[in-house]
């Protein structure tokens, strides 16, 4: 086998010499990297690896912050009172012009009854002053004749005539008559002059009345269209801070505008579904009671029939079996219904109240205007009054009225198409100023204020009623 072969001492110079150079590139390199590292790299003082001591709030520090939440939720719940307030006050303003609306109806209503007076005096007045003139006339025809007759030196004339004495005896007979009559005459004159006069004052009387009355009404009508503009306004003005209200809760809260709205939407949805929820059990209360008067009345009713029916079984005995004259049981109303129920049995009737309830169902959806008697508007004593009218029952356009002409009945003893009174002294049905028609069920039909629609809601809505009756 052949060997390679052996370089020559030249060679190996020249291969030492290569790799001497390439050692010094490599060396200078790295020296070059860690010089720019070392340069690169900052000098750090010798205490900066020492960790750092905590941050430690003072106690004054700490007690300007909860100060500050303090004074944060102190104002956030001041501006949620105010929300609040703000909208109690749209209440109350509902309430005041609902109050106002109905005095104006009142004052309406008394201005008519004024005038239906006033018409009557006239009426009797010109009557009596008609029948004056007729006597009047009648005792100047008896004055006339008198006169023509020779008055009582036409007397003595007969005591020379033929028949003397006797005649004279007749004319005075007949003179004493006229005489009489003639007093007669006066006197009706004179009763009939003293009630002319008497009429007359009454009428005059009635005329101030009815100029009163129309003042009354004027005041009224100022002053509801004045409570009406207040609500209005205060609609505009409390939705204004109701905004700014809702933009602070936000920057207070640290949370949106959208958010702070939807939060205090939420809030009142809460309060109202909690009042929803109590006028909910009291109108089911409400029905429970009534249910439990109805079955009382209905077993009274059966025990008095069967005790009628003994009595007839046992007359037929007595009788030898002939059948007795038939009795109508008591508190049947002919068609087997004993009149009662919380079912549409109805207040004057069954019928009448069904087509007053009908009518006032019809009228959902139309809009609360204050005096109005429809047909697409409403006030209370308007939606009532109108309601019942289909019924053929006539009612004032006025809830204090509409009362004071119903029969009065207690709470428990509702039926449908009965009504239902809110007075601002429970006391005191003078004060009336809302009126309902109850439905059954605990729920109610009516005309609720300015801005709301007619509606359903629980007896319990708002707040407690005070009055009932039944048409």
């Amino acid at each position: 086998m052949r060997t390679p072969p052996r370089a020559t001492s030249g060679e190996r110079v020249a291969s030492a010499g290569k790799t001497g150079r390439a050692g010094k590139v490599l060396l200078s390199g790295v020296l070059a990297i860690c010089l720019a590292g070392s340069m690169a790299l900052p000098t750090l003082p010798a205490e900066a690896t020492k960790p750092k001591p905590p941050v430690i709030p003072s106690k004054a520090a700490v007690e300007r912050a909860k100060q500050a939440a303090n004074s944060k939720a102190a104002q956030v719940a001041k501006i949620e009172r105010e929300l609040a307030a703000a909208n109690a006050r749209l209440e109350r303003l509902g309430i005041q012009s609902g109050i106002a609306d109905e005095a104006y109806n009142g004052a309406v209503y008394r201005l008519q009854l004024a005038q239906a007076a006033a018409t009557a005096a006239a009426a009797r007045a010109k009557e009596a002053e008609q029948t004056l003139a007729v006597q009047r006339q009648q005792i100047g025809r008896f004055a006339a004749a008198s006169y023509q007759g020779g008055g009582d030196v036409a007397k003595l004339a007969p005591l020379f005539t033929a028949d003397g004495p006797q005649e004279l005896l007749d004319s005075a007979g007949a003179a004493h008559s006229v005489s009489a009559a003639m007093q007669g005459s006066y006197l009706r004159f004179s009763a009939t002059q003293v009630m002319a006069n008497l009429f007359k004052v009454q009428a005059d009387q009635a005329l101030a009345k009815v100029k009163k009355a129309t003042d009354e009404a004027a005041a009224a009508k100022k002053a509801a269209e004045a409570a009406e503009a207040a609500q209005s306004a205060a609609v505009t003005a409390i939705g204004v801070q109701r905004t700014n209200s809702i933009n602070q809760l936000a920057v207070l809260q640290n949370i949106s505008v959208k958010v702070a709205a939807q939060r205090q939407r939420g809030l009142e949805e809460l309060a109202r579904i909690k009042a929803a929820e109590e006028a909910a059990r009291k109108a089911a209360e409400l029905k429970r009671r009534i249910a439990a008067r109805e079955a009382a009345e209905r077993r009274a009713a059966a025990a008095e029939r069967a005790r009628e029916e003994q009595e007839a079984r046992e007359e037929a005995k007595k009788n030898h079996g002939k059948k007795p004259k038939h009795h109508k049981p008591s508190g049947d109303n002919g068609n087997g219904n004993d009149g009662g129920g919380d079912n549409g049995g109805g207040s004057s009737s069954g019928h009448g109240a069904s087509a007053a309830i009908k009518f006032a169902m019809r009228q959902l959806g139309d809009m609360y205007l204050w005096g109005a008697t429809g047909p697409n508007r409403w006030d209370c004593s308007g939606l009532t009054q109108g309601a019942w009218e289909q019924a053929g029952v006539q009612l004032p356009h006025y809830s204090v009225a509409q009362y004071e002409q119903i029969q009065h009945i207690q709470e428990d003893d509702l039926r449908p198409g009965d009504l239902i009174f809110w007075a601002t002294n429970p006391s005191d049905p003078g004060t009336i100023h809302h009126v309902a028609m109850y439905i059954g069920g605990g729920m109610m039909i009516h005309a609720p204020r300015t801005g709301k629609p007619v509606q359903i809601d629980s007896v319990y809505y708002w707040i407690p009623p005070n009055f009932f009756g039944r048409p």
